[in-house]
């Protein structure tokens, strides 16, 4: 995104500056002020860490579209999971081959993880 500032130019990158904002809780600040239905607070949360998780600079680190409509829906805010493409089960398979194609992951939930927390 450009701006143009009398004869000044400069570039501000918009997820940096999204992140900047979620960072520094200024996160209502990022809506559009001329909409009728404001977002709630939890909502807002909710989609902006969606958003950036969708954005992430690893490709590998980004959800499934599945996954995104799942953190849209649900009630919990998208944390960031650890990277589970080395952790193996028991029997050796890697456990995202299992859920590779699978729409019931549920990874995204800390709820749904018993016992276990995010890292």
């Amino acid at each position: 995104m450009e701006f143009l500032i009398g004869t000044l130019t400069s570039i501000v990158n918009l997820v940096d500056w999204l992140k900047m904002m979620v960072g520094n809780r200024r996160s209502e600040e990022v809506v559009d002020p001329n909409i009728e239905a404001k977002p709630s607070t939890r909502a807002l949360k909710r989609a902006l860490l969606t958003a950036l998780r969708c954005v992430d600079p690893d490709s590998e680190k980004r959800p499934k579209m599945s996954q995104v409509v799942r953190m849209l829906e649900s009630e919990e805010y998208p944390i960031p999971r650890e990277d589970r493409r080395h952790r193996r089960t028991q029997g050796g398979m890697d456990i995202e081959s299992q859920k590779e194609n699978s729409d019931t992951d549920r990874s995204d939930y800390p709820a749904s993880r018993s016992g276990s927390r995010p890292t």
